[in-house]
């Protein structure tokens, strides 16, 4: 088992290194990297308990609670794909299991290092509980991403993605289930939780596989996804010397609009003429002279206008959810390097700082954190 575990292990660091210098990287990548993180974690943590407990009952039986963290994350990661204006953090409350975990497994290492014979009993309870609830919501977290997964006919890689690791959680939780219920039949005899998370760390690591592949094979042979969205196709001509005319001017500009409206390229905080030209298929130049002559602003004015739109709309559905609004994640969510610009160009477009607009707002409820 131990070596399962370190291949696991490795297996999920490798999966965060690559995803992690990958150029086609988006924001919902950044979830996957999180869920590698957690498995890379888990299994690190198994490794030493394995390697150094020499409590046969810690060894065999005590459950990691990051297990609870895996089906929230894909869940985020479809809703994420789903809508690129998604925020993770609206979701909060899904990692309430992970969080009651994290209490019950510090309760018993605490009870552990007081009494060995009160620890036992107490890891009993956290056992049973904790098991019996990643069971439960092992079906709940990959039926949600399945379900938005059908709603994703235009994005094949990501709802084959999601799929596999759907099933291959749900495939976890149908395991414990069968191990459980021989257990409380008397059918099995012997080490079977051994075998049991023998089977469920194997599955963890082709979960760190799936990833892999995803990201730099391709799924069933397909070539990653270079962006969340397909590029919009243009009637725009081939770039040329002459001036566009006004009418053309025109039209560019409805495209950008479009553009960025479907897509959110501007919350890329990388974003440069150079980007939204090939996204678009319109020529740089074409976009520099529409914006400087018939729009009257610079590329960056442009796409921080829309930027601050963005943070304007997210401040106002945090309002209503009487969510509270963290001002450098805003900046960073709407494609801000620093909060320090975020401040300037939000003043600069609205006569007001993020914080004197939240105060502004009619509907009290909201926090700020700066």
């Amino acid at each position: 088992m131990i070596y399962v575990i370190a291949i696991g292990a490795f297996q999920a660091l490798t999966g965060v290194a690559l995803l992690s210098s990958s150029k086609l990287r988006s924001k919902a990548d950044y979830l996957l990297i999180l869920l590698l993180c957690c498995i890379a974690t888990h299994l690190a943590i198994k490794f030493c308990i394995y390697s150094f407990v020499n409590d046969p009952e810690v060894r065999t039986q005590m459950n990691t609670f990051i297990g609870f963290c895996y089906g929230p994350l894909l869940y985020l990661y479809a809703c994420q794909r789903q809508n690129t204006a998604f925020i993770p953090a609206s979701r909060w409350y899904v990692f309430l299991p992970f969080i009651f975990g994290a209490i019950g497994y510090l309760t018993v290492m605490c009870v552990l290092l007081w009494s060995a014979e009160a620890g036992h009993a107490v890891l009993y309870y956290y056992n049973e509980s904790t098991t019996w609830a990643m069971m439960l919501l092992g079906f709940l977290f990959p039926g949600l991403s399945l379900r938005i997964a059908k709603r994703l006919p235009d994005m094949p890689q990501e709802k084959k993605l999601i799929n596999y690791i759907s099933y291959l959680l749900g495939t976890i939780s149908i395991i414990s289930i069968g191990f459980k219920t021989a257990q409380s039949l008397h059918l099995l005899h012997g080490p079977y939780n051994i075998v049991c998370r023998d089977i469920v760390y194997s599955l963890l690591v082709l979960i760190c596989l799936m990833i892999i592949r995803y990201k730099y094979v391709g799924i069933m042979g397909s070539p990653p996804a270079k962006a969340d969205t397909p590029p919009i196709t243009t009637e725009i001509p081939p770039p040329r010397k002459m001036q566009l005319s006004t009418e053309d001017q025109k039209q560019v500009l409805q495209l950008l609009d479009a553009h960025l409206h479907k897509t959110k390229i501007y919350t890329d905080t990388e974003l440069n003429l150079d980007k939204l030209a090939q996204g678009t298929g319109i020529s740089k130049y074409h976009i520099s002279e529409t914006l400087n002559s018939y729009a009257g602003k610079s590329f960056y004015q442009y796409v921080n206008e829309w930027r601050i739109r963005r943070a304007m709309e997210q401040i106002r559905f945090m309002n209503e959810k009487a969510l509270p609004v963290n001002v450098l994640t805003l900046a960073y969510d709407c494609g801000f390097k620093a909060k320090s610009s975020f401040n300037q160009y939000f003043k600069k477009i609205t006569g007001l700082t993020p914080t004197e607009y939240i105060k502004s707002l009619v509907e009290p409820g909201v926090t700020v954190q700066e």
